[in-house]
């Protein structure tokens, strides 16, 4: 008996370096250290752990009474072999200069993915050693001032890059991304304010961006398919703005999901809304327009003529931001013509739906013009009396698809608003 424990033991204790490192890896913190306990084999194994993550698990979990900042410095000091993973995501994570102390200790010949979550007091100005990381796959910072010194010449290994709330130098930052040709996915919340914003990417295949800005543009972005822009509420209208975004837009070859605020495109009223653009998105399948005003006939015009302008648009997506009723802006919608560029369009769901008179024709115009239409999902918005009424009138609207019966499928508890309207 005391054998077969012994041997049991053995085997466990001499696990090859390659799965134990995989062991680890799959692993929170808390728990590599606690396989110290295992065998005295395993006693300092966790020390040559891939991946060290101080996330909120580990704040809540493990830290307890324990001081963050030594405990950082403990353990990276004392790691051995090669590190992959670095996560610094504790929650309340003041700036202060044991932040780079901690950088200074990470091993920049191995290191792929690193994460710096600030998460109080100002931005934290990034020390120059992490422009030395060139092994860099995935690099998050959160609160962070990011500028790269002179002479810098990017990136070269990193896939992911992604920016909140960070302080950037907008003319360093747009050198920056054309010098890391390998990115595929950018991503750049709530930073710096931009008057120019220019995305280089080879290889970039999503670009995610919510903030201001004055004008942006896309070069050298041969299969960038995924595209989401919010730019928070300005006033575009005779900036031309809108007409050079989509013009930037339509020359991206591999542009297959769009997202726009549908205030962005209000200009477009000077560049041919609501009739079809000079212009078009031939290669774009999947579009989803935010906060749509539907109180505004210049957004609402506008917003037709874009989806107009999108020949093979397969699935539209609307988030509605209505709370009056405007006549004129039904009135427009009545007035418009049943278009023949919806042709493809097969899904449509419109989100925090009230049941308004402008949302009304605007679903009523979709549903003459769409041949092909499939499904159409309404969530109302919380002020409607659950949707009821709204399909019932859905009921009587003509539909171009031959095929086409509504039906309110079946409401799960979690879908307690979703009315589901299928052909």
């Amino acid at each position: 008996m005391k054998s077969t424990v012994r041997s049991e033991a053995d085997l466990f204790g001499n696990l090859p370096n390659c799965i134990i490192e995989n062991i680890l890896g799959c692993l929170p913190l808390r728990d590599v250290v606690r396989t110290s306990i295992l065998s005295r084999e395993w006693r300092y194994k966790w020390l040559s752990c891939p991946e060290i993550v101080f996330d909120f698990w580990f704040d809540q979990m493990f830290l307890g009474d324990h001081k963050l900042e030594p405990l950082i410095y403990q353990i990276l000091e004392r790691h051995q072999g090669p590190l992959l993973k670095f996560v610094l995501q504790v929650p309340d994570l003041k700036t202060c200069p044991d932040i780079d102390q901690w950088v200074h200790l990470l091993p920049n010949h191995t290191l792929q993915d690193l994460t710096l979550h600030v998460s109080r007091g100002e931005d934290h100005k990034l020390t120059s050693h992490l422009f030395t990381f060139q092994h860099l796959r995935n690099l998050r910072l959160y609160n962070c001032v990011f500028d790269p010194p002179l002479g810098f010449k990017g990136f070269s290994k990193v896939v992911s890059l992604d920016f909140q709330n960070c302080t950037l130098v907008p003319e360093t930052f747009v050198k920056f991304i054309a010098s890391c040709p390998e990115v595929e996915n950018l991503r750049l919340i709530h930073c710096t304010n931009f008057d120019c914003l220019e995305i280089t990417g080879p290889k970039l295949k999503s670009f995610d961006f919510q903030g201001m800005l004055k004008s942006i543009s896309f070069k050298n972005c041969p299969v960038l398919s995924d595209v989401k822009l919010y730019f928070s509420s300005m006033d575009f209208k005779g900036s031309r703005f809108s007409f050079d975004l989509v013009k930037s837009l339509s020359c991206l070859p591999e542009l297959k999901e769009l997202q726009l605020p549908a205030h962005a495109l209000e200009d477009l009223v000077e560049y041919g809304a609501p009739n079809q653009l000079s212009i078009t998105l031939k290669t774009l399948k999947n579009l989803h327009l935010c906060d749509m005003y539907f109180e505004k006939i210049e957004e609402t015009s506008c917003a037709i003529c874009f989806i107009r302008s999108c020949p093979n648009l397969q699935r539209l997506k609307v988030t509605a931001f209505t709370f009056d009723v405007v006549g004129s802006v039904a009135e427009f919608l009545r007035s418009q013509k049943r278009s023949e560029s919806l042709t493809h369009l097969k899904t449509v769901k419109m989100q925090l739906f009230s049941g308004m008179e402008s949302e009304m024709e605007f679903v009523k115009y979709l549903l003459a013009s769409a041949t092909a239409l499939e499904e159409m999902a309404i969530i109302p918005h919380a002020i409607t009396d659950g949707g009821v009424s709204i399909v019932n009138e859905l009921k009587q609207y003509p539909r171009a698809s031959p095929k086409a019966e509504i039906v309110s499928s079946e409401r799960k508890p979690w879908e307690q608003n979703l009315l589901r309207v299928s052909f």
